[in-house]
């Protein structure tokens, strides 16, 4: 689905977690978005059954929406440089060290909120002064969805011994992040680099093939 909506109350992210939490939290944007896009996939599995020729696609559940929103800053009338004004958005981008991944935020504009880790940030500079120093840049910042540990965890053993015990770490994949997919619960991933002898979750080599913790292994150890 894509909106279009201009004007109104000004669109902000509120940091959730780490260490700006407690403090300057709140990043407001310079301009509303024009558009955010938010996508919804229904996934299926192939399934071969005896005497049949071909395969059936049986659905398995719906992942949850990611959000995509279309920003722009422009410091144009001030003669600045406009990086100055889109710093503020690393708090939500960078890593932070307290948690060794970018923190979960909200974003807010009106009655829509979203809770999400941002997964992709592209900035695009399309105008510049004189002096060569940008002044006008587009930027295109998806964000994955974040749920808070105590709801995802309501009607659910966080540590199932169903949890499939392998995963391979993909490109662009973190210990924080696999340990909300996995355990809804990001706080896991110390527990997922203790079972892999894993000094340092900022240095591993991507396509290593990571075990998981389950319920039997909390128990070896209780």
């Amino acid at each position: 689905m894509i909106f279009d909506i201009l004007g109104g109350e000004k669109a902000k992210f509120i940091v959730l977690e780490g260490k700006y939490k407690d403090l300057d939290n709140e990043i407001p944007l310079q301009f509303n978005p024009t558009t955010y896009t938010v996508e919804q996939n229904n996934e299926f599995a192939e399934k071969k059954l005896m005497g049949v020729n071909g395969t059936v696609n049986q659905f398995t559940g719906s992942k949850k929406s990611d959000l995509t929103l279309e920003l722009m800053f422009d410091s144009t009338s001030s003669g600045k440089d406009v990086r100055d004004l889109i710093e503020p958005l690393h708090k939500i981008v960078d890593i932070d060290n307290t948690l060794h991944a970018p923190p979960p935020c909200k974003f807010v504009w009106e009655k829509f909120s979203y809770d999400g880790i941002v997964s992709s940030f592209k900035k695009e500079f399309t105008f510049f002064l004189s002096n060569g120093r940008p002044a006008r840049v587009k930027i295109s910042i998806t964000l994955k969805p974040y749920v808070k540990v105590d709801d995802a965890t309501k009607n659910l053993n966080p540590q199932s011994s169903d949890i499939t015990k392998q995963r391979v770490l993909t490109e662009g994949d973190t210990l924080f992040n696999m340990a909300y997919r996995e355990y809804k619960d990001p706080a896991m991933w110390r527990k997922i680099a203790a079972k892999n002898g894993i000094e340092d979750p900022l240095n591993i080599a991507y396509g290593k093939v990571l075990l998981l913790p389950s319920n039997e292994d909390e128990k070896g150890r209780s």
